[in-house]
């Protein structure tokens, strides 16, 4: 790195934005793919994660008031969570509170297991100390343009 004339800081390295927008492509694109080979979608295992989260389940309102990153529409979750319910991974009580059944929890255990394979595969080599570096330098970037 080098100091430009004003006494700023200039890199040869690529923009930030760009590097860490390709990381999100494939980090998504492999994670969607992973999912899908145990016939789940991405939304589905945020409904399953948010509901088993909640102590006495979610209503339907409740899950599209989740915040959903990536843009996505909060419907999609919730939509999801319809799946779920057709599955018999969800059920809803009489106030319509959304919670696991027996085979949602047995699916959702062993959705966990296989996504913290996929998780060990998306860090590969990268350490514990290199990961919280890049997790922190990215807060940093978003804190600055707060």
């Amino acid at each position: 790195m080098s100091t430009s004339r004003s006494g700023t800081a200039t890199s040869a390295q690529p923009p930030i934005a760009l590097v860490a927008w390709r990381a999100v492509e494939a980090i998504l694109r492999h994670s969607r793919a992973a999912l899908a080979r145990i016939d789940l979608t991405q939304p589905q295992w945020w409904a399953l994660n948010n509901v088993v989260r909640a102590e006495h389940g979610l209503t339907r309102e409740e899950i599209r008031a989740v915040h959903v990153p990536y843009g996505m529409d909060p419907e999609v979750t919730a939509n999801a969570a319809d799946v779920l319910v057709h599955r018999g991974w969800l059920v809803a009580d009489a106030d319509g509170r959304l919670t696991l059944t027996a085979q949602g929890h047995a699916g959702l255990a062993a959705a966990k297991k296989h996504m913290t394979r996929v998780r060990a595969e998306l860090v590969g080599d990268i350490t514990e100390e290199e990961y919280a570096t890049a997790v922190s330098v990215l807060r940093r970037v978003t804190d600055n343009l707060a």
